[in-house]
């Protein structure tokens, strides 16, 4: 039975007095793990400089790469629809934030703590608020900072760059943002509360679904629109503190609930053991192992136990059958792949005729994330000893198997989404699909990054290696971003789709191949 934070009998400390014994506890802790990795306990000091290294030197690039991303998107005119393209444009954007913080409250996030805190300190000795509260302020004020980079940076792009925004838009930008940036940290707190996940699963689906038909042109939150436009009330000043004092009242509580509430609530077991698991998915991600990260959000949730193997295809296509099973047995996965990955193709079909080209980069982003449920069955594979031993035929067959399962669901998507749009859009739907299967395939036949590529690379800001072990984890995300802005501005004409196509097809073939190696 897991330790509940919430719960308060009055019988404990005052912990101001004890909060240098914690503190001491914590360094120990830090200590123990190093030595137990066999590093330096002092590795976190140079671990800290090269952050702050990398910050300055990445922040500015960063910060123009987000600039010129927002400068692409068209800008409409009048200040309604200005107002609404920023509120469908942050409705999507607070979703997508609470999604991760609902990942991050699986993998032991955002309020951490470890098996010894929670042992000496989180036991019912102290109040949780009382022993997370530094931690707690930190990542507001974390949360805060990003969100000012990252609304500052997007004002700028959309006033036409740096010279042409005024400063006090960026300053109204950026506290808009380090306000509303408290809600994603809340929601993944309160996830980690059992009694607050459904309202933080709610609070996302809410907020994700809002975003997106804003965003598809399907509906336009014209209440809202009108409201952070100043038309609401009478004059555009009243109604611009409105929203500003909306805005202030929603992040300030926000901020109140992960500093005051949240932490008293928090399942600490939970959260120690996800802590755990990513600690070690760390250490497996540094030597290389990229199959680390699948334990990272703890043991998957089987809804359809009570399935069992489909009795017509079990003799004739067993791999078929082990991947329609994998799908019984996770429906609630399936479901919201099928919706993302209908809402990626979207997304492409938007920016095809006639959109940003970002649109089509995300949409194919998320066919290539949505892929990753459907290829289940062809990643078990992969994690095998020896890949195909367990049945006879070749590699090549074993992955043809379990390739029918993604690109059934593939082709239901793409023709759910292609329902009255033109010949460019279907064509660019279905490339951009396939390029996501064929990625899959080439990033399942690797799981341990070559040995190449931690050989030091020095360069005037130091050894790049690290860097370019990062790519190679996310080369398939890498690749399809490439290939899908390619796309986009060359135009999905017979020349262009047929490279896609061939590049799909080659990352398939070199998985097959890497497979067979294995």
């Amino acid at each position: 039975m897991s330790t509940m934070a919430h719960v308060d009998d009055g019988a404990r400390v005052p912990y101001r007095r004890w909060r240098r014994w914690v503190a001491s506890l914590r360094r120990r802790t830090l200590a123990l793990r190093a030595a137990e990795s066999g590093g330096d306990p002092h590795d976190r000091v140079y671990l800290g400089y090269g952050v702050v290294l990398l910050a300055l030197v990445y922040g500015p690039i960063l910060w123009s790469a987000l600039a010129q991303a927002a400068a692409a998107v068209p800008v409409p005119d009048g200040p309604t629809a200005l107002a609404a393209l920023v509120v469908a444009g942050s409705a999507l954007a607070l979703g997508v934030t609470c999604a991760a913080g609902l990942a991050a409250a699986r993998a032991g996030g955002p309020l951490w703590t470890s098996p010894a805190e929670v042992t000496f300190a989180l036991g019912g000795q102290f109040r949780a608020r009382d022993v997370l509260r530094g931690r707690a302020l930190l990542l507001t004020l974390g949360a805060g900072a990003v969100g000012a980079f990252v609304a500052t940076a997007a004002a700028a792009g959309l006033a036409g760059g740096p010279a042409a925004a005024p400063p006090p838009v960026l300053l109204g930008a950026a506290a808009v943002a380090a306000l509303l940036a408290q809600v994603p940290l809340a929601v993944g707190s309160a996830a980690q509360a059992p009694r607050r996940r459904r309202a933080a699963v709610g609070v996302t689906v809410l907020l994700l679904a809002l975003g997106a038909v804003a965003a598809l042109g399907a509906a336009t939150p014209t209440a809202a629109a009108v409201a952070m436009s100043g038309q609401a009330l009478p004059g555009t000043r009243t109604g611009v503190l409105a929203g500003a004092a909306l805005v202030a009242v929603v992040g300030l509580l926000s901020a109140w609930l992960v500093v005051r509430v949240l932490p008293d609530e928090l399942d600490v077991d939970r959260a120690a053991a996800g802590q755990a698991r990513t600690v070690t998915a760390g250490r497996g991600l540094v030597g290389g192992d990229s199959g680390a990260v699948a334990d990272v959000l703890g043991p998957r949730v089987h809804a359809g136990r009570a399935a069992g193997l489909p009795a017509v295809l079990l003799r004739r296509a067993p791999l078929l059958a082990r991947d329609l099973l994998g799908l019984r047995r996770r429906p609630a996965a399936a479901v919201a792949t099928l919706v993302a990955g209908c809402a990626g193709a979207l997304l492409v079909r938007l920016g095809t005729e006639g959109g940003p080209a970002l649109a089509t980069v995300a949409g194919a982003l998320a066919l290539y994330g949505a892929a990753r449920t459907w290829a289940d069955g062809l990643h078990a594979f992969a994690a095998q000893p020896e890949p195909g031993a367990l049945l006879p035929g070749t590699t090549g067959r074993a992955v043809a198997g379990h390739a029918v399962v993604p690109v059934a669901l593939a082709l239901l998507v793409a023709a759910a989404s292609s329902v009255g749009a033109g010949a460019d859009a279907v064509v660019a739907v279905l490339v951009l699909t396939g390029l996501a299967l064929g990625a899959r395939v080439w990033v399942a036949g690797a799981t341990a990054a070559p040995p190449g590529l931690f050989t030091p690379m020095m360069t005037p800001n130091g050894d790049m290696s690290m860097l370019v072990l990062g790519a190679w984890y996310l080369r398939g995300w890498l690749v399809v971003a490439a290939a899908a802005w390619l796309l986009e501005r060359a135009g999905p004409g017979a020349v262009t789709a047929g490279l896609v196509l061939a590049l799909a097809a080659g990352l398939a073939a070199a998985g097959v191949r890497r497979f067979a190696r294995a």
